[in-house]
């Protein structure tokens, strides 16, 4: 009879391996011996086999369990990089290469622990790391049962996550964030909204509009999607398109000063906008060599016809009835467009007087 010197089991068999603790020697010590210097305490042995799931479950987990944390770091490292670098600089499919260093942590993992029962590779105790990645693996195996029991959570848990990512300096990832929690829940309007904003902040305005008027066609009630999309055609120098939109939403809804607000934002620069033209009308009629004076009666008339700055001044009188704590807020838009609206029509009523000079003298 012969005993296991790691664990002393009772050996059975002629050969040389301990079934219970996997370990193997090469000559049977003395029964009931000892070799000196060894712990036999079953703290310290590695279970290759699970050291091997380990490190399949999650890349470099197997390594921290045998308690190698600068060779876990670069298993995880490596497929991380490989994964999130990769496809910015190259071509190749990451996922080749993110299987190859998993397949070699694997096999790294399974080799190290038997080192470490044979007493060739020393070992101390875990990696610190090894309970951080286990809780993250945990919380992944929650969040794919949520996902299967109940996608909607899921997606929102994951527009979550992709408006904090929105919130750095790399707002482009958190795009395909928010399109799998679509793809999760299509008819959630409120993921749909949060992804159109952070579109809109990247300039994507044509994406924007998709999501917006999917929101519009399913709640057509809403008022949020319409104005938004009122503001992008503003944006665009759109005015008239916008004013037709943010007259839609007064009519949901006619108490939101901030939208009475907006509608005279447009009229206002709807006016700037007239009084250019008007004004580049005049010059290209005088420049026609039409008469001066019917060039700038129908100029005159077109000033008057444009109600512009009327619609403007009636949309903020309607926001500071509503909310008179805006009046401030509309005084600093009136102001900063105040300047180039009498720049412009100053400037028309020179070219009138310069084309009422011309008839005279030509007289």
């Amino acid at each position: 009879m012969k005993r296991c010197p790691y664990c002393g089991t009772t050996i059975t068999s002629d050969d040389n391996f301990c079934f219970l603790c996997l370990r193997s020697f090469e000559t049977p010590p003395p029964e009931d011996s000892t070799p000196p210097g060894l712990d036999l305490s079953k703290k310290n042995w590695r279970n290759s086999r699970v050291a091997a799931t380990l490190s399949l479950v999650g890349v470099g987990l197997g390594q921290f369990y045998n308690g190698e944390t600068a060779k876990g770091l670069i298993f995880l490292t490596g497929v991380l990089g490989a994964l999130l670098v990769m496809p910015v600089y190259t071509a190749f499919d990451p996922r080749i290469v993110m299987a190859i260093i998993w397949a070699v942590a694997v096999l790294d993992a399974y080799a190290s622990a038997n080192k470490i029962n044979r007493l060739k590779k020393e070992f101390r105790k875990k990696s610190i790391l090894f309970w951080p990645e286990v809780a993250v693996l945990v919380l992944l195996a929650g969040f794919v049962i949520i996902l299967a029991v109940a996608p909607h959570v899921a997606a929102k848990s994951m527009s979550l996550a992709a408006g904090e990512v929105a919130a750095t300096k790399y707002p482009a990832y958190a795009v395909p964030l928010y399109e799998s929690a679509i793809a999760l829940s299509p008819n959630d309007t409120a993921i749909r909204m949060d992804e159109a904003n952070v579109m809109l902040s990247m300039g994507r305005d044509k994406e924007a509009r998709q999501d917006l008027e999917y929101v519009m066609a399913t709640n057509p009630n809403e008022t949020a999607p319409i104005v938004m999309t009122g503001n992008i055609l503003y944006d665009q120098g759109q005015y008239e398109e916008s004013i037709q939109y943010f007259e839609k939403a007064l009519s949901l809804n006619q108490k939101d000063a901030q939208i009475w607000i907006r509608k005279g934002d447009a009229s206002l620069a709807l006016s700037i906008k007239d009084n250019q033209k008007i004004r580049a009308n005049f010059q290209t009629l005088t420049t026609d060599n039409q008469d001066p004076a019917a060039a700038s009666k129908e100029t005159l008339a077109t000033l008057e016809a444009s109600q512009s700055y009327q619609d403007a001044m009636e949309s903020y009188n309607h926001a500071i009835k509503i909310d008179p704590f805006v009046s401030v807020e509309i005084s600093s838009h009136i102001l900063a467009s105040t300047q180039d609206l009498l720049n412009t029509e100053q400037g028309i009523v020179n070219d009138i007087s310069r084309g009422n000079s011309i008839r005279v003298t030509s007289g």
